[in-house]
């Protein structure tokens, strides 16, 4: 029995296990004939894969140039690189960027030229891949989406939070004009600067946030055209001052906008500028700051009033514009006292005082620098 078993698994044996066998040993050889083929070729060819290699190169450094002098004629304040060109940009640069690969060809010995070959032909076949990627048939660049808005460089708010926070309290109710009234220098401006880059992080509430310093005495056909460049449109040289107010008018109806008018020292109306009634059916709202509570009420603002610093305030903000050095001066907190005191809570003329001062050692000069100040 056990004869006649053997001699099956014997026939097994010869009939499943050696044509599998048969089958590796065949595949293993035409694996290695395959690695000892392309190693020969590449060896054969491998100047011409060079220069293959180059070529490409070189082409797609120049149509990478080309594509960055496109972009540089383009005005990028109002268009932006699409991203898979910018992609390509830098995937290109890379590739360029093949320092290992042409070392080694400058000193490849001549055994070596099977295995670098083979990376040499690779990299060709990049340098194809992405050059066939770099036609961008429908243009490089597209519209960038509206701003809302440009974010403007700000102070050191100094005290006032209690003012700004009316201040965006108003600008969440139903009121919409607002003015903010103070002496010159009291921080207007400063305070409405920092709410204006507030209401840039807001896209929801408002589709525009513009900003602009009304010239004094007032100029209408200036003020004009500055809301207008804003909104990035143009009024026509040649119109009147109606006609532009007509075509003001027509552009920032079609604009849920906040308007900030900074430094308002004439009375005027908006119907004359061409500037839409801010109301709680079209949501905008119109802000003005000025030295002139009679021009607030003229326009029908909510007056928010700016006060002085208080004298706790203003040591603080003149210690830390002079530096804390001041204190080591003979009988200096008396003078800072009194220098403060003629400011009158302006952080400006704290500011501007302290600045001139910073650095001065001598007591007579700080002296002087009082005496210098108004009574």
């Amino acid at each position: 029995m056990k004869s006649i078993i053997g001699q099956v698994l014997q026939s097994v044996r010869e009939r499943v296990l050696d044509p599998v066998s048969k089958r590796i040993s065949e595949i293993a050889c035409e694996k290695v004939l395959g690695v000892v083929e392309e190693h020969v070729d590449c060896h054969r060819n491998f100047q011409n894969y060079v220069d293959d290699l180059k070529k490409g190169v070189g082409d797609l450094k120049r149509k990478r140039g080309d594509k960055e002098a496109e972009l540089r004629i383009v005005d990028h304040t109002e268009k932006m690189v699409k991203e898979e060109v910018q992609g390509w940009l830098d995937g290109a640069g890379r590739v360029i960027d093949m320092v290992d690969i042409e070392e080694e060809l400058e000193n490849v010995s001549y055994l070596s030229q099977g295995r670098l070959g083979r990376r040499v032909r690779q990299k060709t076949q990049e340098v194809r891949e992405i050059q066939n990627r770099g036609n961008f048939t429908e243009g490089l660049v597209i519209e960038r989406p509206p701003s809302i808005g440009i974010p403007l460089p700000t102070e050191n708010m100094v005290g006032k939070l209690d003012v700004k926070e009316k201040i965006r309290g108003y600008l969440r109710g139903s009121e919409g004009m607002i003015g903010v009234c103070g002496i010159g220098g009291i921080g207007k401006t400063t305070i409405m600067k920092h709410i204006h880059n507030e209401l840039l992080n807001e896209a929801t509430r408002f589709e525009k946030v513009i900003w602009v310093t009304v010239s004094h005495p007032l100029n209408v056909v200036r003020l004009q055209g500055d809301i207008a460049r804003k909104m990035k449109k143009g009024l026509r040289e040649d119109a009147d001052e109606l006609e532009r107010a007509s075509r003001l008018m027509e552009i920032m109806k079609t604009v849920k906008y906040a308007l900030i008018l900074d430094d308002v020292r004439d009375k005027f109306t908006l119907t004359r500028v061409g500037i839409p009634k801010p109301t709680m059916e079209n949501g905008c709202k119109i802000v003005i700051t000025s030295r002139s509570v009679d021009v607030c009420n003229y326009l029908s603002c909510q007056i928010v009033k700016v006060p002085p610093l208080s004298k706790e305030e203003s040591v603080n903000l003149f210690l830390d514009e002079v530096g804390p050095d001041v204190l080591q001066i003979p009988n200096s907190d008396e003078i800072v006292k009194l220098i403060v005191q003629k400011c009158a809570g302006s952080p400006s003329d704290i500011v501007g005082i302290a600045s001139r001062m910073r650095g001065v050692k001598d007591t007579c000069e700080w002296r002087n620098a009082l005496l210098e100040l108004p009574q």
